[in-house]
């Protein structure tokens, strides 16, 4: 990958009993990929923090930018880029391991939800040290983003 900016970089193989031989892998089978990425991102960081309150994806993103072929060698990273009070924004990218070309990437905005109301919450300060630990950086918070529907 060469970007030592992914906090969460990992080998990955495209499925090959989804698709005819020699075919490409369709897009939810590589957004299957991607999610798996972001869920083990989220998992190491509150399991770090002890974190208690449910995490809830609020919006997912992704882009397919190129094809890869059942049994392709790929590569996953995952980064958060910025928060806001209640919100993370993490991105990853898969890349095709031969030629470093770009398969997908995505973007994904996971929020707080508080356990008693199922409302949104304030990130809990311990979750924020675990992400900014884990990412090696101080996260920029930023104000909170209208919501894209």
């Amino acid at each position: 990958m060469g970007d030592s900016s992914f906090s969460l970089i990992d080998n990955v193989v495209a499925p090959s009993d989804t698709q005819r031989d020699g075919g490409h892998v369709v897009d939810f089978e590589v957004q299957k990929l991607l999610s798996l990425g972001w869920q083990k991102y989220v998992a190491v960081v509150r399991e770090v923090a002890g974190d208690t309150n449910p995490a809830a994806v609020r919006h997912i993103t992704t882009s397919f930018e190129g094809e890869c072929h059942g049994g392709d060698q790929l590569v996953r990273g995952v980064r958060a880029l910025h928060r806001t009070r209640r919100s993370y924004v993490l991105e990853e990218v898969l890349l095709d391991l031969a030629t470093k070309r770009p398969v997908a990437s995505s973007r994904v905005v996971v929020a707080s939800v508080d356990p008693v109301t199922g409302k949104a919450a304030p990130i809990p300060e311990e979750l924020w040290r675990s992400i900014q630990e884990f990412e090696g950086r101080e996260l920029e918070a930023v104000e909170s983003q209208p919501n894209p529907r």
